[in-house]
């Protein structure tokens, strides 16, 4: 006999509206692409105005130790993508040197990729279907013809399999921005619902199940077959209209100009600062002529009225969200300056590892939070202009008990090669040995790997 039951159970779940998946996405943006976005807002928005610059830093702090900052920067010029790395017991670097740089997408991808994939061949599978991207972001060649490529140009021995090639495409899909190296509109739009974590709501449904009864625009039929209503249809519809056609959409295969969204420095104490650098994004505001008119409410017809309160909701939606995007980005930088205080005082090279795990604990948020934080954000530190994400490294297990970040053990490896008798180089083998030696847990084929992602040759062809 089958007993059936009905029960309740509680369940905590973020029911995402269409303005809160808005404020994920600006948090998400980029700062040039965020300008871009305020610019025509103000055009668009009567009851939005930009505060003039000397309003609003004159009674603030931490503004007023920005503006010192900009005119200390004023008249640098943007020359390289970071400072090569030198010894900080040797040299002092200048904080002042400012260090934005041009940075296409396929390179952006490219980084990430590395930081992501350790397979060699995932890696090399995933760079080939980065370089095959249109200008869309789209991978409009098939699975099939990448294998044959392969094959005909005998890159990978054996050639991939479309398994392989699957999973790569998978890895370059979970890269940002989310959509990238989708087959069509469609899976695009999946990719992004997916990165929204709303793989469960009826907007997901919609377009993995009734995505030609979207086309159609036949609302009342979208609700029969789903089972919900009219308006359940509407609300996922409106939450679809916020999702970008195209990955590359606003960003472009070219090269963009990337330029610090946080300055760290020590000040003349000795103490770290942090500086967010709002330069070019204006501080907002309520417009206060459209402001008072919006208060004569009986002078205004219902259109006027109705227009002039969806403005002046969304003037307040940009306050906020900007306010909440500084504020998140300070907490997360200033987290990280706590737990890679080595690489602020002593340089690249005394990057520790950390997980996003770590501090999203640490400021109480989820790490998919501290990921959309990071992502497409630069500090600009005393060593030069570095990518947030950077900060987030694996790590090896140490003898004593601790981890030491791949970054590191990279740059150790590196100088073994320089340093090494050129007549008897270094096996993978014998830099493990030393490596073990030095209280670093490491096999021989993870040397190879390593050595391999650096371009340094095997032992055999370094002899001189």
């Amino acid at each position: 006999m089958v007993n059936l039951r009905l029960e309740q159970k509680p369940e905590l779940r973020q029911i995402l509206t269409p303005k809160l998946i808005e404020t994920l996405k600006l948090l998400i943006l980029p700062k040039i692409e965020l300008q871009k976005r305020l610019e025509q807002e103000l055009m668009e928005n009567p009851m939005l105005d930009a505060e003039d610059e000397e309003h609003w830093t004159e009674s603030n702090e931490m503004n007023e130790n920005l503006a010192e900052w900009k005119k200390l920067l004023d008249g640098i010029r943007i020359t390289s993508r970071h400072l090569e790395e030198k010894d900080p017991d040797t040299e002092t670097v200048d904080p002042l040197i400012f260090t934005p740089y041009q940075k296409t997408l396929y390179e952006d991808l490219q980084e990430q990729l590395a930081a992501t994939v350790g397979d060699d061949r995932i890696q090399a599978i995933g760079e080939f279907i980065i370089g095959n991207l249109d200008n869309r972001g789209f991978l409009s060649i098939p699975v099939q013809e990448i294998v044959s490529d392969f094959v005909r140009s005998g890159e990978l021995e054996p050639p991939p399999t479309e398994q392989e090639v699957m999973n790569a495409l998978k890895i370059v899909q979970s890269l940002s921005p989310p959509g990238i190296a989708a087959r069509d509109v469609r899976e695009c739009m999946i990719l992004q619902l997916k990165d929204l974590n709303l793989e469960d709501s009826i907007a997901y449904k919609i377009i993995d199940e009734h995505y030609d009864e979207l086309l159609s625009k036949n609302i009342p039929q979208l609700a029969k077959s789903i089972g919900v209503d009219d308006k359940e249809i509407e609300k996922a519809l409106e939450i679809l209209s916020h999702l970008s056609f195209y990955p590359a959409e606003g960003r472009g295969i070219t090269a963009s100009f990337v330029e610090p969204d946080l300055i760290v420095y020590k000040d003349s104490k000795g103490k770290w600062k942090i500086i967010y650098n709002d330069e070019n994004i204006p501080r907002l505001s309520i417009n206060n002529r459209y402001k008072q008119l919006l208060q004569k409410v009986d002078n205004l017809n219902k259109e006027a009225k109705e227009y002039l309160l969806s403005k002046l909701e969304s003037a307040k939606w940009w306050i906020d969200a900007l306010n909440q995007r500084r504020i998140n980005l300070e907490n997360t930088m200033r987290a990280i300056l706590e737990y890679q205080n080595e690489f602020f005082e002593k340089g690249p090279k005394y990057i520790k590892p950390l997980t996003m795990e770590t501090i999203a604990d640490a400021i109480e948020v989820h790490p998919a939070t501290i990921s959309r934080i990071v992502r497409d954000k630069y500090v600009l530190t005393p060593y030069g202009t570095f990518p947030m994400r950077n900060f987030f490294t694996t790590g090896l297990a140490s003898k004593d008990g601790g981890e030491i970040a791949t970054d590191r053990v990279k740059e150790k490896i590196k100088q073994m090669v320089e340093n090494e008798d050129k007549h008897k180089p270094l096996s993978d083998q014998k830099i493990a040995n030393k490596l073990q030696s030095d209280g670093i847990k490491i096999a021989r084929r993870t040397v190879a790997k390593y050595r391999e992602n650096m371009g340094i040759l095997p032992a055999r062809r370094r002899r001189r």
